[in-house]
């Protein structure tokens, strides 16, 4: 499989921006560092939601509950203000560019402070007698009240905007040499309202639809009517970054226990568990809309935690209803990639009846370090037209996603985009179209890009063909040698919806060519990497592989994975002629029919030897039918094959295979039956949990081993999710087995608590892994004569067993984050260890981009 694309699409668009980032990253102007602390000028007595503001600018922070605070920007003013309601605002001098401590002493005003003191002339802070503890309690009692889902029916018009921008443009920015002949782009530089920092906008996304909910049986549904991307479309996966943002930018239900941001989730400070993770404290009663509403400030009670900190403004009546909430990250969060998140969600009273969302908006900062340029990430939601319990007609409902893209959705015209929009563009938003393409037809720029992609991508492109991967050019085993590589496939220049792909290798050692060739074609006439995908394929190959090593969406070619432990001189060239019929049915089910016909031959010290023979070939002749079911499931989707995005929605799977003799001289007839399930489970505050189960069963006797289970090892050292990562290669065979996969993450929950540890952000990470397997007595050449014998090592020892005595198992401890990129865990075989050449720990190591 090639990683490229996915690469491509999932991160491309974010590592294209912060290559810019590196060259910036060097010159970047100073931080400006302030900690202190704020008390109360006469008691003393520490004062928490202290506003921290710098003059003249939108960057700032609060005070935590013991009175602290801490500020490091590049984009500070030389005066900074501290305001408390009740207290008189004071003001400060700032030395730019310099670390230094601010103290501040607030002295009492005129107005009445009694609700506000009670809670601050407490040194501790304590649940008990709390009457901000008390008054969240009764808002979480009154969630399911004020829920929209409390309605039989409703429906709405939906309009979001999603757009990416560098930030941090600075003048020695601006002057770098690669900018030189695109000084015009930075007349489109604004200030961003979150932090002050100037930002050019270079994506935006629009999105129209129309939302309906009904009670019972319960569903919702989303009819996507328009989709609008302006982008670099010709270097980057437009549709790929739309599902990224979708996953990224989940919608935020403020009533939720948990809430999914950034592939991460959050305690919501709603949640149940809200009065034990959060610190509450009321400030005071505001007008916001014409409504009385209290002013509820909240912040986790430790820094670190997946939580927030902002204030709540509910209605002052018995509903305590939300009417507003403004909320961002705490500073020390263990959030890769992210200086400051915000959300805002506001409210409107509809039809007299019900509290409704009608502004949403979440803003992220992004950025590899604490300076230099970055990227700016808002995505912002209009509600309007609701309408409540008008019963809607069932048909509405039907099938299982809950969002329908409907036909033409990106193919609307302006004036479509003109009458729909709730609300109109800005002028910077209007300015992205005309800079974008303005850009794009700048020669050194895509010469640039060109590079750019390389790297990112892998693939060099040479307009209708693509050469490449380049990571896949060169690699080695024991049994072949160096490996050189090359490969290529046709571009998007050459056709969206056919394409040409294949490589040649040659094997150093063995003196051997191997080669593929692949078309690819779309049944539906939509570019080959849009959803919902219809494609057939043809593919020849000549290749090699090691049995039973399976990568996870890596090329095997990759060079990193030529390193391998132990002994691995058991290797399987193959012929094969395979065409395969796939397709997106809807209703989150997708099928893939197959027929493929493979002539096999062992390699290295590896031979299919029977009593009193050798056979030379195994040909194998196959008819295998998958279907898979993933409801609500979202992906990245690449040329060669779709990424699923984890959410907490299950996927079944179940292949069937069926082994057809004398058909194309095939040897063997063999039905074989896979069935796998896949959960994860979201457990806020500690972490989540990966959870799968697969079985399979081979209904059929005297194969040979080789037309059964070898269950998948990994002799690399690189963890495979999916993998034995201490099995050997062929170690174990079965022809019925159950398995389990087992890994939680805990998102430094556990490491954010060690005082020495919780700095670099580390993430623990635990893993399980078992399989309990039985190969039956007709197809063990152990106990019957006549069948294919177990492969020994050089000695004759035999290297090959069955699994019908326990089940083989491993258990990892890992440490991931580490420096934001890195994985390694160490892992313990548990089973088995008397079996030749097995190692009973192994340290492995994984690359990861994750927020």
């Amino acid at each position: 499989m090639n990683r490229a694309n996915t690469i491509n699409i999932t991160v491309g668009f974010l590592l294209i921006l912060l290559l810019l980032l590196s060259a910036s990253t060097t010159n970047a102007q100073k931080l400006t560092q302030i900690r202190g602390k704020v008390i109360d000028a006469k008691t003393k007595e520490p004062l928490p939601f202290v506003n921290i503001v710098f003059v003249g600018k939108n960057i700032g922070t609060t005070t935590d509950y013991y009175g602290k605070y801490n500020i490091n920007t590049q984009w500070a003013s030389n005066k900074i203000t501290a305001s408390f309601i009740g207290y008189k605002k004071q003001t400060k001098t700032v030395i730019l560019e310099k670390n230094q401590v601010i103290d501040f002493e607030l002295g009492s005003n005129s107005v009445n402070l009694d609700e506000v003191v009670i809670v601050s002339k407490k040194k501790r802070y304590k649940n008990k007698n709390n009457p901000a503890v008390e008054l969240i309690k009764r808002i979480i009692k009154n969630k399911n009240l004020n829920r929209k889902e409390h309605l039989n029916y409703y429906q709405y018009n939906k309009y979001e905007k999603v757009e990416f921008d560098i930030n941090n443009i600075t003048e020695k920015f601006r002057k770098k040499k690669v900018f030189k002949k695109f000084q015009f782009i930075f007349n489109y530089v604004d200030t961003a309202e979150i932090n002050g920092k100037p930002y050019l906008p270079v994506f935006l996304k629009e999105t129209l639809s129309d939302v309906y909910f009904r009670k019972k049986p319960k569903s919702e549904k989303e009819y996507i009517k328009g989709i609008k991307m302006i982008g670099f479309h010709d270097y980057i996966d437009n549709e790929g970054v739309g599902f990224m943002i979708d996953h990224m930018y989940q919608d935020i239900d403020i009533y939720a226990n948990s809430i999914t941001l950034l592939t991460n989730q959050f305690t919501s400070p709603i949640s149940n568990l809200a009065p034990v993770m959060y610190k509450f404290h009321i400030i005071d009663t505001v007008n916001v809309k014409g409504f009385n509403c209290i002013n509820l400030a909240f912040q986790p009670r430790n820094r670190q935690d997946f939580a927030f900190v902002g204030n709540l403004y509910v209605t002052n009546n018995d509903r305590l209803a939300v009417i507003k909430v403004d909320m961002r990250v705490a500073e020390d969060i263990n959030l890769n990639f992210v200086t400051d998140l915000q959300i805002i969600q506001e409210f409107g009273y509809i039809n007299n009846q019900s509290w409704m969302l009608v502004r949403d908006e979440v803003i992220v900062d992004y950025n590899i370090g604490k300076t230099g340029t970055g990227m700016y990430g808002k995505k912002t939601v209009f509600y309007d037209n609701y309408v409540f319990n008008q019963k809607v007609a069932d048909t509405v409902f039907n099938g299982i996603e809950k969002k329908v893209q409907l036909a033409n959705h990106n193919n609307k015209d302006e004036q479509f985009w003109e009458d729909n929009r709730i609300t109109g563009l800005s002028e910077q938003e209007e300015n992205i179209y005309t800079m974008v393409d303005s850009v794009q037809n700048v020669p050194a720029f895509k010469r640039t890009m060109d590079v750019i992609m390389l790297l990112v991508a892998g693939y060099w492109n040479f307009n209708k063909i693509d050469i490449g991967p380049v990571n896949t050019f060169y690699s080695f085993n024991d049994i072949e040698g160096f490996r050189l590589r090359v490969g290529g496939r046709t571009s998007e220049n050459f056709s969206k919806t056919f394409r040409l792909d294949g490589f040649l290798v040659y094997g150093f050692k063995d003196q051997k060519f191997k080669y593929s060739a692949r078309a690819t074609m779309s049944l539906n006439k939509r570019p080959l990497k849009e959803s919902p995908r219809h494609t057939i394929m043809a593919m020849y190959q000549r290749e090699t592989n090691f049995p039973g090593m399976e990568m996870m969406f890596i090329n095997e070619d990759n060079f990193f994975l030529s390193f391998k432990r132990g002994v691995a001189d058991k290797i399987l060239y193959y012929d094969m002629f395979k065409v395969e019929h796939y397709k997106d049915w809807g209703n989150d089910i997708s099928t893939t029919f197959t027929l493929k016909h493979t002539i096999e031959e062992a390699g290295g010290n590896w031979s299919f030897n029977y009593d009193d023979y050798t056979m030379e070939n195994i040909t194998s002749s196959e008819i295998i039918t998958k279907i898979r079911f993933a409801p609500n499931e979202t992906f990245y989707q690449g040329m060669d094959y779709k990424t699923p995005v984890i959410s907490k929605h299950p996927i079944f799977q179940i292949t069937y295979t069926q082994g057809l003799k004398d058909v194309l001289n095939s040897d063997f007839q063999y039905p074989k039956l896979k069935f796998n399930f896949f959960k994860r489970f979201y457990l806020s505050p500690v972490g989540f949990t990966n959870f799968e189960v697969e079985a399979g069963k081979v209904f059929a006797e005297g194969i040979p081993y080789t037309s059964l289970f070898i269950h998948r090892a990994n002799q690399t050292y690189s963890y495979q999710l999916r993998s034995y990562n201490l099995m050997n290669f062929l170690e174990f065979v079965s022809d019925e087995y159950a398995a389990l996969f087992i890994e939680h993450h805990f998102n430094g929950f556990v490491l954010n608590k060690i005082p020495l540890l919780k700095r670099l952000k580390w993430r623990s990470i635990i893993s399980y892994k078992g399989v309990y397997g039985n190969l039956s007595d007709k197809n063990n050449p152990e106990t019957t004569p006549g069948l294919m014998l177990f492969p020994t090592d050089a000695n004759g020892n035999p290297t090959t067993f069955t699994l019908n005595d326990k089940p083989y198992m491993e258990a990892s401890v890992g440490v991931g984050n580490i420096f934001k990129f890195f994985r390694i865990d160490i892992v313990k075989r548990l089973t088995y260890l008397d079996n030749p050449n097995v190692q009973e720990y192994g340290i492995r190591a994984r690359f990861k981009f994750e927020f």
